[in-house]
């Protein structure tokens, strides 16, 4: 089954600023970020299951799940997702070395 795929705001404004950030500092750089990001989306709508829990699952009363993804030569990043229905709601984009999550960084689901 393949799932729908949903971006939620927050999530939304993570993928715009660590693009934005990446941009100031390599074009290519972030242009490949973003394409790396893309197939881990395009992966996770297809198996979401497979992906592993997130570490802060146990914080929340519904199951929250990463998928992980990383350029060649760049750092570890993760999409924080829950699945509803039939649906992949990416939640927040999250980058190595940021604080696990908390509720209050969960605004929509």
């Amino acid at each position: 089954m393949t799932y729908r795929l949903v971006i939620v705001e927050p999530a939304e404004i993570d993928v715009d600023q660590i693009y934005a950030y990446l941009l100031a500092r390599s074009p290519r750089g972030a242009a490949s970020w973003y394409r790396a990001f893309l197939a881990c989306t395009n992966r996770t709508v297809l198996q979401p299951l497979a992906c592993s829990i997130a570490p802060e699952n146990a914080e929340f009363d519904f199951e929250l799940r990463q998928a992980l993804f990383k350029t060649r030569f760049g750092a570890p990043y993760r999409c924080v997702f829950t699945i509803v229905g039939d649906e992949v709601r990416i939640l927040r984009v999250r980058g190595r070395g940021q604080a696990p999550l908390k509720a209050a960084d969960i605004v929509e689901r």
